[in-house]
């Protein structure tokens, strides 16, 4: 297991986050923001406020496996040499390719756990490819970013690059809404042009790594202050390259809330933000389960983003609202 940050570094990350936060009012025995260490520490451990967090995982875990079938366009692909470096492919003849990226707190779940969306993006005609990644602490932040870069470029270079495709929608859940915020900051150069991204969808993410670095998280989380500031979308606005739709549950823990809230004013106070949109009465892995119905919040959302016209006049203004349910938060 990587080691922990040490108290140094721990000071200047909750330094860095109260002037983020624009306050350096602290309640008396706080860590970050109000905060007390017990506080943070729930905040950022989603089974608390999730109780069927397990049933339904266990739900995606059970029919995923009877999506992945070849008959059905299914087919798992290499896209580096390492094990952890495949892709499930779930393949069709639509011009926009969805890539989504799972969450787990980057440790934990599967590309397998993502398979649940398949038949909905099938009835789409829409090509559905979910990398696999490494996981932490067996390897480090920077170099599972890196595995995504190269999950991108695989993806654009099989679909778009050949004439398969037009172009790539990308979603991540959690911590894979992290990676895909992330991914729209990421200058590719000409391995992936920007006009290959035509919409970045992050549900539920945690943007801002300053916090969970002083939560219980940073038991296996090892980074520098460098890889912190360069690896937190918040920091990272102003080279974000393609405007950012948001999504998150009322029901998320307050620190997941106040992330999204937190990321969505950054964005837009640059013009990078699309729409932000709280899903009334979803916890942070209901929002998730609604990846695989069109009916949902959610799924209708990402419906909109998959099939709407996409010329470069028809995508939603930067700053401005886009296509769907819900409320969207400046």
């Amino acid at each position: 297991m990587q080691a922990r940050p040490g108290r140094s570094y721990l000071t200047e990350v909750y330094r860095k986050g109260v002037r983020v936060q624009g306050s350096a009012e602290r309640r008396s025995g706080s860590v970050y923001l109000d905060y007390s260490q017990e506080e943070l520490d729930r905040a950022y451990t989603q089974a608390l406020w999730a109780p069927n967090m397990q049933s339904l995982i266990d739900g995606w875990t059970r029919d995923g496996a009877a999506c992945r079938d070849p008959g059905h366009g299914y087919a798992e692909h290499a896209y580096g040499p390492r094990d952890c470096e495949r892709l499930d492919v779930f393949d069709a003849a639509g011009p926009i390719v969805h890539l989504h990226l799972h969450g787990g707190a980057w440790q934990r779940q599967s590309k397998e756990d993502c398979s649940f969306i398949a038949p909905a993006m099938r009835r789409l005609d829409v090509p559905f490819v979910v990398p696999e990644f490494g996981r932490l602490p067996d390897q480090r932040m920077p170099e599972v970013f890196d595995q995504i870069v190269a999950a991108m470029v695989w993806t654009y270079q099989t679909y778009v690059a050949s004439g398969r495709a037009e172009g790539i929608v990308v979603s991540g859940h959690s911590s894979g809404a992290h990676m895909a915020a992330l991914v729209a900051s990421h200058d590719f150069g000409p391995a992936l042009p920007v006009s290959a991204l035509r919409a970045v969808l992050c549900i539920s993410g945690p943007y801002d790594l300053y916090p969970v670095l002083l939560s219980t998280r940073r038991s296996y989380i090892d980074l520098t202050p460098a890889e912190a500031e360069r690896l937190s979308p918040i920091r990272r606005v102003a080279q974000t390259r393609v405007p950012l739709h948001l999504i998150f549950g009322s029901r998320e823990s307050p620190e997941f809330v106040r992330q999204s809230r937190a990321f969505a004013a950054a964005l837009a106070g640059e013009g990078k933000l699309a729409a932000c949109v709280e899903v009334a009465g979803a916890n942070h892995f209901e929002v998730a389960d609604q990846l695989g119905s069109h009916d949902s919040d959610v799924g209708f959302w990402l419906t909109k983003l998959l099939t709407m016209p996409h010329s470069a006049a028809d995508l939603p203004p930067v700053g401005g609202p886009a296509p769907g349910p819900g409320p969207t938060h400046p």
